[in-house]
């Protein structure tokens, strides 16, 4: 496997680049339930796990806990993308191969080691690949659940990713976060019951999402990334000037 070696100044350097990008790329990024990733216990490690609906997944994380959340932050993310944009490592990702299950086992358990008895932060998308928002039900691996059994007293939260034309020239990204769940260390994991759980929660907090989307009640979502203007902003406030 690919191990992680973080990189502070990189992280600073990538992370100016990719904010760059992202502001090009969309008119806004939008953040709900940050103070379920803010407010952690200390030395208790948090699994923030995820769907995966898009590309841009592998970047935003970066820029949410670098210039958003500002914790130490590692990912769990395929070999084969590894090999092909290795400055992640530098990122604090590392790699899986999720079709081997020996190498699979040995990046939960170089995971749970990075983790135990610290307050370090692990971003990982039990759903594996690519996987359109609205497929249903959800189908996560397994190993989100073997991990969360391993750390023994660890805190999970899921986080919801959508990309949407709303009102702009260009799409908006959607980031909720849903409540933490608590895992003391004297509880016993049983793997496919949690694995379940952990599908259902992401479910609704996908569905949620949408609704607020469909219905325009997005009080809850703070900007967190303003893109550049777009024509039509640029065009409005050249009529409203006039």
């Amino acid at each position: 496997m690919i191990t992680a070696e973080k990189s502070a100044l990189l992280s600073r350097l990538v992370g100016a680049y990719f904010h760059r990008k992202i502001r090009r790329s969309f008119a806004a990024v939008h953040l709900k339930g940050a103070e379920h990733v803010s407010d952690t216990r200390p030395q208790v490690p948090l699994v923030l796990y995820a769907n995966h609906p898009g590309w841009w997944d592998a970047v935003l994380p970066v820029i949410l806990s670098n210039q958003v959340f500002r914790h130490d932050a590692y990912a769990m993310m395929e070999e084969k993308q590894m090999k092909q944009y290795g400055f992640f490592r530098r990122l604090g990702c590392f790699s899986v191969v999720r079709e081997d299950p020996r190498e699979a086992v040995r990046s939960l358990r170089y995971a749970a080691d990075l983790l135990r008895g610290t307050s370090r932060v692990l971003w990982i998308f039990p759903q594996g690949t690519l996987t359109a928002a609205e497929r249903r039900p959800l189908r996560f691996y397994n190993g989100t659940a073997h991990l969360l059994r391993d750390l023994g007293e660890v805190t999970a939260v899921p986080v919801a990713f959508r990309y949407e034309f709303v009102e702009q020239e260009r799409p908006e990204v959607f980031i909720a976060c849903g409540k933490p769940w608590y895992i003391h260390a004297e509880e016993r994991v049983d793997i496919d019951l949690t694995t379940h759980l952990l599908e259902e929660l992401m479910e609704y907090e996908l569905d949620v999402q949408r609704e607020e989307i469909m219905e325009r009640d997005l009080d809850a979502y703070a900007t967190v990334i303003q893109g550049i203007r777009s024509v039509n902003e640029r065009w409005d406030a050249v009529r409203g000037r006039r």
